[in-house]
């Protein structure tokens, strides 16, 4: 079990309290578009993806969408800030492809953070990761051109242009569909 394999590698857990972790995460399947949490919602679940894509996006006041990440395989991903802090989310989040998700809930996660010690640990590998990856994009917003995006992601993230629809590669880059269009064209 790919989730099994990723907490041995974060922490030491013993056989009962890996049964214990594992029994916490609960499989389903959602369908393509599928909304995961709305905005306004409190985030109570956190999503492994075990295939599949999920997105964590805005939508503003003139229905424009701003993907903030897209979680692939062997990710974890929610709303970190609603989930932490209990009040409604600012995002969304949306299956971009049909997927195959383990689930826990807050309530779940919290009892193995005061049952199980080493749980802290992948608490923190999921934070860590969280901020590493808003910092990295952010970043790239600040001081990277739209062509410098694109080429960005060609060279490191390249199965994101072939897994993605124009509309949600645009979204991600913080461009238009439009100029994703004259970029594809140009490179």
């Amino acid at each position: 079990m790919i989730l099994v394999d990723l907490i041995q590698k974060i922490t030491v857990l013993n056989d009962e309290q890996l049964a214990n972790v594992i029994s916490c995460f609960k499989p389903i399947v959602v369908r393509k578009n599928e909304q995961l949490l709305e905005h306004g919602a409190v985030a109570n679940r956190l999503f492994f993806i075990t295939k599949g894509c999920v997105r964590l996006y805005y939508c503003n006041d003139d229905q424009s969408i701003i993907t903030r990440f897209m979680a692939f395989e062997n990710t974890f991903l929610t709303s970190i800030v609603s989930f932490i802090s209990r009040q409604p989310s600012a995002e969304y989040i949306q299956a971009v492809e049909t997927s195959e998700l383990l689930v826990i809930t807050y309530e779940d996660f919290s009892y193995l953070r005061k049952t199980i010690p080493e749980w802290d640990k992948v608490y923190i590998h999921i934070l860590e990761y969280g901020l590493t990856v808003i910092t990295s994009k952010l970043s790239n917003l600040l001081t990277l051109s739209a062509t410098e995006r694109y080429r960005n992601l060609l060279k490191n993230n390249p199965e994101l242009i072939q897994r993605l629809s124009n509309s949600n590669l645009a979204a991600y880059l913080n461009i238009s569909p439009e100029t994703l269009s004259r970029l594809k064209s140009q490179i």
